[in-house]
């Protein structure tokens, strides 16, 4: 009885410590809109924000911890592309509306922990500016 117990909480603590749970911390967003033309704005004046964003790979969903917390459930995820630039990742979701949206998490080269986050849909993007606070 013992072993089983045993077994049974190696395999718990093996799972918890797998979790791939990513946090970050805005600190500014911008917006661009579609107009009735179909064509996008300039982007917004940057504004300074605080809100937590959470990326659950074992959840398959981005959590926007806003005043109207967002919940965007992963469909596809993107390989991640490398160029001179820096690295991007691309993820397929769908908002908690049932609108398809894109969310592409950019980390520039030489930044350290801070990256950039942008979540489009067809009429809007917001782009939020980073800092990686580690896994959860």
């Amino acid at each position: 009885m013992k072993k089983i117990v045993f077994v049974l909480f190696l395999g718990l603590c093996t799972q918890l410590g797998f979790s791939q749970t990513y946090q970050f911390k805005t600190v500014n967003y911008s917006v661009s809109q579609k107009n009735e033309k179909g064509e996008w704005s300039k982007w917004s004046k940057t504004l300074p924000t605080e809100l937590l964003i959470n990326l659950d790979r074992d959840k398959h969903r981005f959590v926007v911890y806003s005043e109207i917390i967002q919940l965007y459930s992963i469909l596809k995820y993107e390989d991640k592309v490398e160029n001179e630039t820096g690295t991007s990742n691309k993820y397929f979701c769908v908002d908690n509306l049932g609108i398809d949206t894109v969310i592409t998490i950019v980390s520039p080269k030489n930044a350290g922990s801070s990256k950039q986050i942008y979540i489009a849909n067809d009429d809007m993007i917001i782009e939020y500016d980073l800092i990686y606070l580690g896994e959860k």
